[in-house]
């Protein structure tokens, strides 16, 4: 059932509980419209993942799998060798630097760069939440905050979770509440819907709520195919964007959402940038810029400063040794204020805007701080404190990790499966899917093997691979194997499709290819 605010309510006060009575979505949205700022662990089996929250919104997932890591997700994206990702790993550990101001230092990626790849980390590793349909969670509130500056704008993961990821039988148990019903836009919903990045069918689907149409009437007015439009409904009522209309207001007419303005949606959902126009008083408004300026090294300079932000105390923020006079102190200030304001960007650097701002309300904050006398006493004990910890902590040899590593368990499943050990290949298949559900190859492949295994399941393992396809259609391997299964089931026109599908996506590989050869000739007699 979809919560009603009063539940959501309830379950963002939880301190613990199980996600097969509470599943993430609806966990997430209730953090999210109450605004909690604490870290959601979830545990299933071996893996564990701490998602940390600010005002509700992700900013920083934390798990115990080493493809999430930002080197096995870089090689995996092909802009990282698999020798380049060890390399630099091995040199982040044995200097005690991030990975990214190593990657930064070799010239193999920008700070711009940076950050985006690692909100799109982020998001990966937050999306494959959304298919746990068991587990458990709880929560902590004395963590510290992230150091990474991330942050993922908690509605349109939900969006893009139940619309892409979410098992469809959970989003068939959820929308049999809304059936038969007229649904409307909520005139004060919790989340604008402004605020999703929608596709344009779904924006269309969106508005037609607007006529107080009941889901079939939906169906055939916007021909969205069923499963896609419960998906996106589920969605937007979870937020509250949509309501029954027996929930509408009836003191008033309802008021009328903005048209959104239909765009692609996409993987991560980035910040909105804070316009340099609205950060900046009009007499402040900046002067021309010459033609022909190059804005790169100050943009380069600013992510920069932005990644290492919430790394940073009052001292290293401003660039001051802790003997620096009230003077050096005023003028480390001003030089800082005056790089980052926020209305000092030109038209060129305003989607940076944001992080400006960011940047420049927390040098204002450690100016404070250093420029009051027992503030910044407190602060050089607290910091020598700190270096004698880190004298008196041993060196430690080598790199020790724990990481559960599905890549290595595929591998090994394939190894066992091409030995005929198919009840042993599927355990470590069923490993490798289970920590990255987001695999397609892992899902095909797992489907396959217990396919081999038991064949009299091929009607149900197709509905997996159907499942896959659903998240990943240009799986070739999955659409070859559904060719297998559908031929072995003798449903020859469907597999004949699937076939000519896997070969357009698997080129170079012949496997589709001679199966395409065999169909034919098992057809003919």
């Amino acid at each position: 059932m979809i919560p009603t605010p009063e539940q959501l309510e309830e379950i963002s006060r939880l301190n613990e509980g199980s996600l097969h009575e509470t599943p993430f979505p609806v966990l997430l949205t209730a953090l999210a419209v109450h605004k909690r700022t604490q870290v959601l662990e979830v545990s299933r089996r071996q893996i564990t993942k701490k998602v940390m929250l600010e005002q509700g919104m992700p900013v920083d997932c934390r798990s115990n799998l080493v493809h999430e890591t930002l080197g096995r997700f870089m090689a995996t994206e092909g802009k990282l060798s698999e020798e380049e990702a060890h390399n630099y790993f091995g040199e982040s550990a044995a200097r005690g630097v991030p990975f990214g101001v190593v990657l930064i230092e070799h010239d193999r990626i920008t700070p711009d760069e940076l950050h985006r790849v690692l909100q799109q980390n982020l998001a990966k590793k937050l999306l494959d939440l959304f298919t746990w349909q068991e587990g458990d969670f709880r929560m902590h509130f004395d963590a510290a905050p992230s150091a990474l500056g991330l942050k993922i704008k908690a509605p349109q993961l939900i969006l893009m979770g139940i619309t892409k990821l979410l098992p469809q039988r959970e989003v068939d148990a959820a929308v049999v509440s809304l059936v038969g019903k007229k649904l409307a836009l909520n005139p004060a919903p919790p989340f604008s819907l402004d605020e999703l990045r929608l596709s344009p069918s779904h924006s269309q689907a969106a508005l037609a709520l607007r006529a107080g149409w009941r889901i079939d009437e939906l169906a055939l007015g916007t021909g969205l195919p069923f499963e896609e439009l419960t998906r996106l409904l589920y969605a937007l009522t979870l937020l509250g964007v949509v309501i029954t209309a027996d929930r509408l207001p009836r003191t008033s007419p309802p008021a009328v959402t903005p048209s959104p303005q239909p765009v692609l949606a996409h993987t991560t959902a980035p910040l909105a940038p804070l316009s340099a126009a609205a950060a900046a008083p009009a007499a402040l408004a900046p002067a021309p810029r010459p033609p022909g300026e190059d804005f790169e090294p100050r943009r380069t300079a600013l992510m920069q400063a932005f990644l290492r932000l919430r790394k940073q105390d009052a001292f290293e923020l401003l660039s001051l040794d802790e003997d620096s006079t009230p003077r050096e102190i005023d003028e480390r200030f001003l030089a800082f204020a005056q790089q980052y304001a926020p209305w000092s960007l030109p038209p060129e650097l305003s989607g940076l805007a944001e992080k400006a701002c960011e940047l420049f309300l927390s040098g204002s904050r450690a100016y404070a701080e250093v420029a009051d006398a027992e503030q910044r006493h407190t602060l050089i004990f607290r910091r020598r404190t700190l270096r004698e910890e880190r004298a008196r902590r041993p060196v430690e040899v080598g790199i020790k990790t724990d990481l559960l590593d599905p890549q290595a368990q595929f591998r090994k499943g394939i190894a066992l499966r091409d030995g005929g050990k198919y009840r042993e290949a599927v355990l470590q298949l069923e490993f490798a899917a289970d920590c990255d559900p987001q695999n397609a190859i892992y899902t095909a492949e797992l489907a396959y093997t217990r396919y081999l295994l038991s064949p009299n399941t091929a009607s149900r393992l197709l509905r997996d691979l159907d499942e896959t396809l659903r998240m990943e259609p240009d799986c070739g391997l999955a659409h070859f194997y559904s060719g297998e299964l559908h031929r072995q089931l003798g449903h020859f026109t469907e597999a004949e499709d699937s076939f000519r599908k896997a070969i357009k996506l698997m080129s170079p590989d012949r496997r589709p290819i001679e199966a395409l050869k065999n169909l034919s000739t098992v057809k003919r007699r």
